[in-house]
Parts: structure tokens; sequence; C-alpha cells
């Protein structure tokens, strides 16, 4: 009786887990042909047109270093030449 009982409980666990499996396997195929669709078709849609613009190069500086960055330079290898 109770191996009876054991066997039914294994049925019904496979049985469970078969349908939990493919469920999601009809799911997930679902989403892969939902997918597929919209790949097929992108180029009509205007994000695939879309470009992003590069920012521009920076201006190459013409002058030279103010005084206050001379000054914190000097100073900086003045004491790099002491240690």
């Amino acid at each position: 009786m109770a191996w009876e009982l054991l066997a039914m409980w294994a049925i019904v666990i496979v049985a469970v887990t078969w349908f939990v499996r493919d469920e999601r396997r009809l799911k997930a195929d679902a989403r892969l042909a939902k997918a597929a669709r919209y790949y097929a078709h992108a180029p009509k849609y205007a994000f695939a047109a879309r470009t992003v613009p590069q920012p521009a190069a920076p201006k190459p500086r013409s002058g030279s270093l103010l005084r206050n960055d001379r000054a914190y330079f000097d100073t900086l290898i003045s004491k790099r030449a002491s240690r």
C-alpha cells in the first residue's frame, strides 16, 4: 500500500514538472519568434536609422600656462629637486 502511494506521488511530481517545463519552453519560443519578427523589420523602424553624434575634438591650447599654474609647477619641481 505504501509503495502505491509513493508511486502515485512520483507520477504526479513527474507530470507537474513536465508540464511546467513545456510551458516555459513554449513561452521562450514565443518570445524568440516575436524577437525574430522585430529583427526582420528593424530597418523600417526609426531607431535603426539613428546615429550617435561624435563629440568634437578638443581644441589645442594656443597660449602658455597661466601665472598661477606656472607657480604651482615651479614649487612642485623645486620640492622634488630638494628630496
